[in-house]
């Protein structure tokens, strides 16, 4: 090969690479994202700053649903008691139902949600499937519990702070139901409490009695 056929390969070479490098860097961002965070770069780029903020509570409000969904199925059949078995049933149902209206609203709206939980959700479940027995229903009602908080927290700043007047009147109509799930929480939440102390004071005295 001649000089000048060398520094013309050279250079397709290098001008190949930096075509490449660009691409492989933008997938290489896009892989490192959740479904949410890019459902709210495209609600981003839809919307003024308010209306991006009603897109982003409806998203959260949904990706809480689908999660609740996903860990209340698996209760279902990992739960050690009936108590906390018959929570998750109610749970799935009355959650599909909101993520159903969710959906409904967002079509009207053009807001795009996110397809699956975020990765922090995905190790939250992690940590649950680790529990088994009591220490199962324990973690379980205490994820619900803080899901059912922020939820809380999301539907009161939408209904206060929104500035689409169908999404205010989703967040208003929807904060009394997470309340009254979060009723039950705590009251099943509770329970189980109870159920592992004495669990606990029971172990506590066989041990006794064996040293004895």
């Amino acid at each position: 090969m001649n000089t000048i056929s060398k520094i013309t390969f050279n250079a397709a070479i290098l001008f190949v690479s930096l075509s490449l490098a660009p691409s492989c860097s933008n997938s290489n961002a896009n892989d490192s994202k959740d479904s949410k965070d890019v459902a709210e770069e495209i609600n981003e780029d839809k919307f003024n700053r308010e209306g991006e903020k009603d897109a982003d509570r409806l998203n959260d409000a949904y990706v809480t649903g689908l999660y609740e969904i996903k860990a209340s199925e698996q209760a279902v059949t990992r739960a050690t008691t009936a108590e906390v078995k018959k929570l998750a049933e109610m749970m799935i149902q009355s959650h599909k139902k909101m993520n159903t209206d969710i959906q409904d609203l967002a079509t009207k709206k053009n807001i795009t949600l996110a397809t699956d939980i975020t990765d922090e959700l995905n190790r939250k479940m992690d940590k649950l499937n680790e529990k088994n027995g009591l220490d199962y229903d324990k973690e379980y009602t205490e994820q619900m519990r803080e899901r059912h908080q922020e939820g809380i927290k999301v539907t009161e700043r939408a209904a206060d702070k929104g500035e689409d007047a169908d999404i205010k009147q989703w967040a208003a109509a929807s904060t009394p139901q997470l309340r009254a799930h979060l009723d039950m929480i705590e009251s099943t939440h509770n329970m189980i409490k109870d159920m592992k102390d004495n669990e606990k004071d029971m172990h506590s005295d066989k041990n006794h009695t064996t040293t004895h």
